[in-house]
């Protein structure tokens, strides 16, 4: 076995990379056309969203035992501009909407949409002395 492959013979795809090194030998079998992207996780390691990239190179970055090294950052970019249309219209729009679904008994859409926003918005629409029920509840 090679002195490359010895050295990087617990590396494998899916395990944590910590320097350029380890980075070029996973990159070795893959081709000009190989595309990358920054996958985004939540609290739980599930993939959230894939997000083109750019790096950014740090120079004199002074580790604990004094060693002096360059940092390479993979950087997340949006995916696309921010979408700046006005809300307000398909928000009245919506309202009308679940207000008729409302009285018919039908809840489906807005149990959808409540269930994709953030926890805490969640929890601070609610009145504040309702705020204690939902604490540290995950």
């Amino acid at each position: 076995m090679g002195k490359v492959k010895e050295l990087y013979s617990e590396l494998e795809f899916g395990k944590k990379i910590l320097t350029v090194g380890e980075l070029r030998y996973l990159l070795e079998d893959l081709d000009d056309h190989d595309q990358i992207c920054i996958a985004t996780c939540d609290d739980l390691g599930d993939e959230q969203d894939h997000y083109p990239m750019y790096l950014d190179l740090y120079d004199n970055i002074q580790l604990t035992d004094g060693t002096n090294v360059r940092e390479l950052r993979f950087c997340q970019m949006p995916n696309s501009e921010p979408d700046t249309r006005p809300k307000q219209p398909v928000v009245d729009a919506l309202i009308d909407v679940l207000a008729d679904d409302i009285a018919k008994g039908d809840v489906t859409v807005l149990d959808e949409l409540l269930l994709r926003m953030p926890f805490d918005v969640l929890k601070y629409a609610l009145p504040e002395d309702m705020w204690a029920d939902f604490e540290d509840k995950l």
